[in-house]
């Protein structure tokens, strides 16, 4: 290699690490603002609450045997408290799952709130069923 050559590249890689420096001295600050612009606003957030939780009835058939199952319904609430409910999992049983959607289809919810005003949020809740 010619001396020419090899005083190019230390001279690009002093300028390299010179950028690199200057980047890593400007990061922080910039940072700080961000953080500082982020938090000057919170949003406050209350998810929505369930009001009123009927509890599912088992049918007599069920009481004669042992039965232990769960499944996993969303609900889709809108700024009025109204829902949507559709079951995410089932408990392996059709008419388990019926009787748990029937149920969740009474149940009332207070709407979500953000910043005082309400609106739309969607909620997961585990049914579980036991009978022994």
């Amino acid at each position: 290699m010619s001396f020419r050559y090899i005083k190019a590249i230390s001279l690009i890689c002093a300028t390299c690490l010179l950028v690199f420096a200057s980047l890593s001295t400007v990061r922080p600050v910039l940072a700080s603002q961000l953080f500082k612009i982020g938090t000057s606003e919170v949003a406050k957030y209350a998810d929505a609450l369930a009001v009123e939780c009927p509890q599912p009835e088992i049918p007599p058939s069920l009481h004669e045997e042992c039965y232990k199952s769960c499944c996993l319904a969303r609900f889709c609430i809108n700024h009025e408290g109204k829902h949507e409910v559709s079951l995410i999992s089932s408990s392996g049983s059709d008419e388990v799952d019926e009787i748990a959607l029937s149920t969740l289809r009474r149940w009332k919810f207070k709407p979500a709130m953000l910043n005082g005003k309400p609106v739309q949020s969607v909620r997961k809740i585990r049914v579980e069923f036991e009978v022994e």
